[in-house]
């Protein structure tokens, strides 16, 4: 697949998201890596690789995982105040993980016997809605960060996880423009 050049920064600032949020988070598996190399019907993919098998995930862990989900859709509002098809997979896994907590095991502020209780679908939404605004107002604050990933992405296409971290730790600051 070839991306036009706008939609291929557009992929890598939804990639950056995800990795700036995902670098936020205490309990998901490290960073792999990031990229930008269409695959199947992926434009991107920011990869983590777990340490271990985990059979157990707490709402904690959910919740940071709902977070990171969020985070492609957030750098878009940010740097493109719009968001695009590009985040439908990411918000269909997050629906899916939101509503298995609160359904299937009980990690809502109440627990729901039947599957399409109105209750639980507010519960549902609201889980989703605060990842979103958490995703957004994170992304916001690391806006210089995000965007130095997003163009070092551009330039190299594919970063592993210490080269990400370099990028974003790096004090290094684009040279301010001399205007006459």
């Amino acid at each position: 697949m070839v991306l036009k050049e706008k939609e291929r920064e557009m992929v890598a600032y939804h990639e950056a998201g995800h990795t700036i949020l995902h670098l936020r988070t205490s309990l998901l598996p490290p960073l792999y890596k990031v990229s930008i190399v269409p695959r199947g019907r992926a434009l991107g993919v920011t990869t983590f690789l777990p340490d271990e098998d985990q059979n157990l995930q707490s709402k904690k862990f959910l919740l940071e995982e709902l977070l990171v989900l969020m985070g492609g859709r957030a750098a878009e509002k940010t740097f493109y105040d719009s968001t695009t098809n590009g985040a439908a997979g990411d918000l269909d896994m997050a629906r899916k993980i939101a509503r298995r907590m609160i359904h299937d095991w009980g990690m809502g502020e109440k627990l729901y016997y039947e599957p399409e209780q109105q209750d639980a679908e507010a519960e549902i939404n609201r889980l989703l809605e605060t990842a979103d605004r958490q995703a957004h107002e994170i992304v916001l604050a690391e806006r210089g960060k995000t965007d130095k990933l997003a163009k070092a992405l551009l330039a190299r296409e594919t970063l592993t996880r210490e080269e990400v971290l370099e990028i974003v730790n790096s004090r290094a600051e684009e040279p301010a423009l001399v205007t006459a």
